[in-house]
């Protein structure tokens, strides 16, 4: 079986100098951390920018000493978005030492790892979705990010405040997607309207063209986007192309500055609901312990979903510190809920026994015409 590690050479060689330890040692002494994620497959591209962030956080950590003196190294594992693999590679990490399991990329990954999980009774730390199935109370799952729910809720808020009640939804036709439309409907319907429509793309967007021209023959007044990066662009593209005028308003998982690459000027003006704080803004601590993790990794671009992989990686790291000299999943899980409130550098984080809220964060950003964010 085939591992991608974060814990590259370099970083074991500079851990092993910094501790005096051989680098045999180092390998018997570290602390082995699982994630299963969208390698392979028409949603790979989710997880591209979060384990960005990951590998910067773990680099530096290692380079400086590691967890109480020892080493941290993630292992991964494809599941190719099928719960089943995604539970069946938690079982193989957890076979093999691993005391937690970090962020599982996606909605579907996410629920077969939380359900081996809470069988296993291995704590995962900030799933990579905000699906219900995923964010619900359960006893070893800590989510990090705020629930799909509640980023809708706060998107059709904000539409109807701005006077936009004809409102479409476009989204990927996969359980994580399907969820956020369902969510949508219910707040458009509390406030006592119903969609103009929705339509469901392929996970491929092969049939995103057809899609857009269906939903832009009903003339909404706003779109709400579940989609991933490539198939809003090609949806985006062809609905302007249609001639269809709205305002687009997408979840979290849109990388707007990819959306741009791929589109340019149709980008403008896309409303991206964000659910960690302002990448660029140094001002903040644990923004500023990001950007130069990341510049020591070479990586120049910052983004909120490096962001959040970076933050998921530190929270885990919060919960090994308190975890003991040894820790194990048990130790792990109760090192996490003793958090309470967690400031963990300008952003708290809540984990307590029965309670595992993660952060309350969000906020909504505007693509300009230049690719750049408003605020």
């Amino acid at each position: 079986m085939k591992y991608t590690k974060i814990h590259l050479l370099a970083s074991a060689l500079a851990t092993a100098f910094v501790l005096g330890l051989s680098p045999a040692a180092q390998a018997q002494t570290k602390l082995l951390i699982g994630q299963t994620y969208v390698q392979t497959g028409p949603l790979a591209s989710l997880s591209t920018e979060p384990l960005i962030g990951i590998r910067a956080f773990f680099t530096t950590l290692n380079a400086t000493g590691g967890v109480n003196g020892r080493p941290v190294e993630l292992r991964q594992l494809d599941d190719a978005f099928d719960p089943a693999k995604g539970a069946e590679n938690v079982k193989t990490f957890v076979k093999e030492g691993a005391v937690g399991i970090l962020m599982p990329i996606g909605t579907s990954s996410s629920v077969g790892a939380l359900k081996a999980a809470n069988e296993l009774k291995i704590p995962v730390v900030g799933p990579y979705t905000g699906a219900a199935p995923v964010v619900k109370p359960s006893e070893y799952g800590f989510p990090l990010r705020i629930s799909y729910d509640e980023e809708y809720n706060r998107i059709v808020n904000h539409l109807f405040t701005i006077g936009l009640s004809r409102i479409g939804f476009a989204h990927n036709d996969n359980p994580g997607a399907r969820s956020a439309l369902e969510s949508t409907q219910k707040f458009v319907a509390e406030r006592g309207e119903k969609l103009v429509g929705s339509v469901a793309i392929k996970n491929d967007g092969s049939d995103a063209a057809e899609r857009a021209v269906e939903l832009a023959k009903l003339k909404p007044k706003a779109v709400v986007l579940s989609a991933t990066n490539d198939v809003a662009a090609k949806f985006i593209s062809a609905y302007r192309a249609a001639g269809g005028e709205t305002a687009f308003y997408s979840f979290s998982l849109l990388n707007g500055q990819k959306l741009f690459q791929d589109i340019k000027k149709d980008a403008a003006g896309v409303v991206i609901s964000q659910v960690v704080p302002y990448p660029w803004n140094g001002a903040m601590p644990v923004i500023a312990e990001y950007q130069a993790a990341m510049k020591k990794i070479g990586a120049t671009e910052f983004s909120y979903a490096s962001l959040e992989g970076y933050v998921a990686a530190k929270v885990m790291v919060e919960g090994l510190k308190r975890a003991g000299p040894n820790p194990t999943p048990d130790s792990l899980h109760k090192g996490l809920e003793s958090f309470r409130t967690l400031d963990i550098g300008g952003i708290a984080v809540s984990y307590r026994p029965g309670e595992h809220r993660g952060l309350t964060f969000s906020e909504l950003s505007m693509l300009k015409a230049d690719g750049r964010y408003l605020r």
